[in-house]
């Protein structure tokens, strides 16, 4: 039974001192991600696989970082030391692509309750590399249940920031998507140490 609840504030103000803290290697690496991200629309057929593994890399840090330590150029490969973990969070994407897109052609609402449910199952991943994508999923949902409408608010604060990091001169989202990530990982941090 979970006891613990979270506050925006106290979210956002963490990740905010983690994103000041490491400003540099952040903008670093969103400029690295950006170069190689773009390079795969080139490629077209690559382009996912580059999006997923940048994915996983960006995730990584995002814990290294909110879990209070230094983060270097090496964690960016951290997590591909070992296959389980690209393996396990390729199966838990299309299961929980599948579930949010038949949730949505049921009447919308579901594919929504389904997208905000299961979105802790990468970090989950990442960080338990001999979890099974099913139980990353059922674990993610657990950590959810009773937060739904705090965690959908989450999600539109997200939204609302980055649109205003991209309405300046898309600039602001240097700044702005760094913080989301560490966010999310705050988040995931609260919530993974109260289920």
């Amino acid at each position: 039974m979970q006891t613990h609840t979270f506050t925006y504030k106290e979210i956002f103000s963490g990740a905010w001192a983690k994103t000041k803290e490491n400003a540099w290697y952040l903008f670093r690496v969103m400029i690295l991600a950006a170069v190689i991200m773009g390079a795969g629309r080139f490629l077209f057929i690559l382009s996912p696989i580059i999006d997923f593994f940048v994915g996983i890399a960006i995730i990584t840090i995002s814990l290294v970082i909110m879990n209070g330590h230094t983060p270097t150029f090496h964690d960016l490969l951290k997590s591909f030391k070992n296959y389980k973990i690209s393996w396990h969070y390729f199966i838990a994407s299309i299961f929980t692509l599948i579930l949010i897109i038949v949730g949505t052609i049921l009447f919308i609402i579901p594919g929504i309750y389904l997208a905000i449910s299961t979105q802790f199952y990468k970090f989950l991943i990442i960080e338990n590399e001999d979890m099974k994508p099913s139980a990353a999923i059922k674990e993610s949902m657990k950590m959810a249940k009773g937060h739904f409408w705090k965690l959908l608010g989450f999600i539109i604060i997200i939204v609302i920031l980055n649109l205003f990091g991209a309405l300046l001169l898309g600039v602001g989202l240097l700044i702005t998507i760094p913080l989301s990530l560490l966010a999310h990982a705050n988040l995931y941090r609260k919530l993974s140490h109260s289920s």
